[in-house]
């Protein structure tokens, strides 16, 4: 499932996907099970467990978002893709500007419950201008470079957070 964009100072925007896609530019994905030393299982584990939370709150918010605008649960063929578009902005402002006015809201309420029973069974608005994706097999390498890093930086900061 492709979930969300979420960013990092290394890497800049891309798309939180689970393990059916390939990890690659623009998608990072999981790790998969691999044969690796102690130290990089852990680094791997703890990395694939933060990427699942972040992939939860988003799919919730988007779960709170298609219950209060159920124009949001389906394809809206009767309408321009501009129009489209405007339509899932204007929504995600009225609910942010919900969250900021009417934080007791159901649907809120309803999602923090969830939110709360998830990390319990876990254990635990920036704009960035477009970036070229470069899907040579050097810039895939690269890619998956830059996950391996960031699992070991979470790994070794593991207690700072």
């Amino acid at each position: 499932m492709l979930t969300w964009i979420w960013g990092s100072h290394m890497l800049g925007k891309y798309y939180m996907v689970d393990a059916a896609y390939t990890n690659m530019p623009g998608f990072m994905a999981p790790f998969r099970a691999a044969r690796d030393t102690q130290h990089e299982r852990a680094a791997k584990a703890l990395f694939n467990r933060r990427h699942a939370s972040v992939r939860n709150i988003i799919e919730r918010s988007f779960g709170v978002l298609k219950k209060r605008f159920p124009i949001l649960k389906g394809p809206m063929q009767n309408y321009r893709i501009a129009t489209q578009n405007n339509i899932v902005l204007a929504c995600c402002t009225l609910h942010n500007f919900m969250r900021d006015y009417a934080p007791n809201d159901e649907y809120f309420d309803e999602e923090a419950a969830l939110g709360a029973q998830l990390d319990l069974q876990d254990g635990g608005n920036e704009i960035h201008e477009a970036q070229p994706i470069d899907m040579s097999q050097q810039g895939i390498q690269n890619w998956n470079e830059n996950r391996r890093a960031i699992a070991v930086h979470m790994y070794v900061n593991r207690h700072g957070a």
